[in-house]
C-alpha cells in the first residue's frame, strides 16, 4: 500500500500578507539597511573598551588598489624632495613633490618610455611610462628630460629634473599614476622617505 503524504501547507498571518509587499521595495530594504548600518556603527563606538591600543593592533586597513612591486621610496623617486605641496584628490589626479630646482627624478618602476611632450600649460614638460601590468606613470613640470620615447628606464637612473615648466607656482615634480586607464593615488606605490627641509 502506497501512502501519499502532502507536505503541511502553511499560511501566512493577514497582518503579514499586508505589510510584506512594503518591505520588499528596493527603497524600504535600501532605507532599512543604511537604518541598520548606522546603528551597529554607533553601538560599537559606543562600546569600545577603553584601551584603544588594543583595538588599533586588531584593525587592519584594507587597500582596494594593489601596488606595483616597488622596492624605491619617495627618497629614491625624488632624492631631494622636500614635501608634499598638494596630495590626490577630486581635481588633482596626483600628487606634488617640492623639491629644488634641478633636483633628479628617477622612475618609480622600470619600464619604456611611451611619451616625451611639452605643453604650455599643465604638465609643461614630461614624461610617460609604461610600467607594465597595466600601470602607466606621469612625470611632469621637469625642467630638462634625459630620456626619449622608446628608452627603457630603471629606478637608478636619472630620467630628468625637476623644473617650472607649464602651470606651477615653484619647483616641483608632479607625479601621477595610471592603472588600467584610472587615475589612482601615487601613494600606495611608494613607501614616503623622510622629507629634507631646506
Amino acid at each position: 500500500m502506497i501512502l501519499n503524504i502532502l507536505p503541511k501547507t502553511r499560511t501566512s498571518n493577514p497582518f503579514s500578507k499586508l505589510i510584506r509587499p512594503m518591505f520588499e521595495r528596493k527603497t524600504i530594504k535600501s532605507i532599512l539597511g543604511g537604518v541598520i548600518s548606522v546603528t551597529s556603527l554607533a553601538s560599537g563606538l559606543v562600546i569600545l573598551p577603553v584601551d584603544q591600543n588594543i583595538v588599533a593592533a586588531n584593525i587592519q586597513v584594507l587597500n582596494t588598489e594593489i601596488p606595483t612591486e616597488t622596492k624605491k621610496s619617495f627618497a629614491n623617486v625624488l632624492p631631494e624632495y622636500t614635501g608634499i605641496s598638494q596630495g590626490f584628490h577630486y581635481g588633482h589626479a596626483g600628487i606634488d613633490l617640492t623639491a629644488p630646482l634641478g633636483s633628479s627624478i628617477y622612475p618609480i618602476k622600470e619600464g619604456v618610455v611611451i611619451k616625451v611632450s611639452f605643453l604650455k600649460y599643465g604638465y609643461g614638460r614630461y614624461v610617460e611610462i609604461d610600467n607594465g601590468n597595466g600601470v602607466i606613470s606621469i612625470y611632469g613640470h621637469m625642467g630638462k628630460i634625459f630620456v626619449n620615447e622608446g628608452d627603457k628606464v630603471a629606478t637608478n637612473k636619472s630620467i630628468g629634473e625637476v623644473g617650472l615648466t607649464g602651470r606651477t607656482t615653484g619647483p616641483h615634480l608632479h607625479l601621477e599614476v595610471i592603472k588600467n586607464k584610472s587615475n589612482i593615488n601615487p601613494q600606495p606605490y611608494l613607501a614616503l622617505g623622510v622629507a629634507n627641509k631646506r
